[in-house]
């Protein structure tokens, strides 16, 4: 899931981890498929989407980068039924750094190619956000921030997750996180106007070669949303 939302290598935990890990290389990049995009437990397509991303990390903590899937809501409430956006094209930026404990600071715009097309282009669908999260180990507490329209909803949004990422082997990790949405943006998407609950548990896998598996299992508190088994394969690569 990209590095930033995780997709590739962390699809359990959605957007639960806010900002992306910085790589040994300075420069790198990602692709991968994924059998349904979901983001904050609301999905983004009707089926498969896929994506891929580009991510520069300097020495002193400073990243920015960019990451873009195809999207069409699937419906989701107050983005149109069956519309196409063509695709979400993300651009953030930020510091990270830490030892024993981390952290991460930084901000991210949300840009949606094709929303024009669909019935309810004002306000519009992109957005501005911005994120922090604090790593003890393998666990981490992250939040984020909407200060303006949160994807066409015309109100403020915000979220805290709790996250975590468990070796198992060298390879694979079990994932877990669990998230609060709320603000009016958040609650703009719910049937009973409501904040809502993200939970997300998985496995993830990550080979030298580059190549990364991901299955988890998404589900939230709002009613009448089934649970969702996701499956993500990605591939990672250094370009200098």
């Amino acid at each position: 899931m990209m590095t930033f939302k995780r997709i590739a290598a962390f699809t359990a935990l959605g957007a639960a981890t806010l900002a992306p890990s910085l790589a040994s290389a300075q420069l790198s990049g990602n692709a991968g498929v994924m059998s349904q995009y979901l983001f904050r437990g609301l999905a983004q397509s009707d089926g498969a989407s896929v994506y891929g991303g580009l991510d520069y990390a300097s020495d002193s903590g400073f990243y920015v980068g960019t990451w873009a899937a195809t999207v069409n809501f699937g419906g989701t409430p107050n983005l149109g039924d069956n519309g196409s956006t063509g695709a979400e094209v993300d651009v953030y930026a930020g510091f990270s750094g830490g030892d024993a404990i981390t952290y991460d600071v930084g901000a991210i715009y949300y840009w949606y190619s094709e929303e024009d097309e669909l019935d309810q282009p004002d306000p519009s669908y992109n957005t501005i956000e911005l994120y922090g999260s604090l790593g003890f180990g393998p666990v981490a507490l992250s939040g984020y921030f909407a200060p303006d329209t949160y994807f066409g909803a015309d109100d403020s949004a915000y979220g805290v997750y709790a996250s975590g990422s468990f070796p198992l082997t060298d390879i694979l990790a079990f994932d877990a996180a669990v998230g609060l949405n709320a603000g009016k943006g958040n609650e703009a998407f719910t049937p009973d106007g409501d904040s809502y609950i993200e939970y997300n548990l998985g496995v993830s896998a990550g080979l030298e070669n580059g190549f990364g598996f991901g299955f988890s299992f998404v589900a939230t508190d709002i009613e009448d949303d089934d649970p969702k088994l996701i499956v993500d394969a990605s591939y990672s690569f250094d370009l200098m």
